[in-house]
C-alpha cells in the first residue's frame, strides 16, 4: 500500500486540495513518514508536497519523524478509521503507542492544522 505510486497519489491529493493552499502557506518542512519498514522523507514547501524520496542514507536530513507500523497507517487511511486511529494524536497516545514522534515536534505544533489536513488527504488515496 505505501509505495512510490501511493505516495504520488497522496502528493497529488495534497497539492490539488484548495484549502491546503491557504492552510499550509507557511508549512515548509522535511518530514520522515515511516510506514513500518518503508520510509519516505516528504519535502513540504509552502503547503505543497514538493517532493518525496525513499532513498534514505546517512546524509538524509529531516526535522520530524512520524513512524508507525504499516497496519496502523492502513487503519488511519480508512474512510472511517477505527477509534485510536482517527488522528495522529490518538495514534501517538501513550496508552495506545502506535505512532512514534521523533525530532523537532515544534514543527508539528507550528503547522498542526496544515499537516493534519495533509494527512487527512491520505484517506482519499
Amino acid at each position: 500500500m505505501f509505495d512510490t505510486s501511493w505516495m504520488t497519489r497522496w502528493q497529488s491529493a495534497v497539492n490539488t486540495n484548495g484549502p491546503m493552499s491557504w492552510l499550509g502557506k507557511h508549512l515548509t518542512a522535511d518530514i520522515l513518514l515511516g510506514f513500518g519498514e518503508k520510509q519516505f522523507v516528504v519535502n513540504f514547501r509552502n503547503g505543497k508536497v514538493a517532493s518525496f524520496t525513499d532513498q534514505l542514507g546517512p546524509e538524509t536530513c529531516y526535522q520530524l519523524a512520524l513512524k508507525a507500523p504499516a497496519e496502523s497507517w492502513a487503519k488511519f487511511c480508512e474512510k472511517m478509521p477505527p477509534p485510536m486511529y482517527n488522528d495522529i494524536w490518538a495514534m501517538a497516545h501513550p496508552l495506545h503507542g502506535r505512532l512514534q514522534m521523533e525530532g523537532d515536534q515544534k514543527v508539528l505544533w507550528q503547522n498542526m492544522r496544515a499537516m493534519f489536513w495533509a494527512f487527512d488527504r491520505m484517506r482519499e488515496v
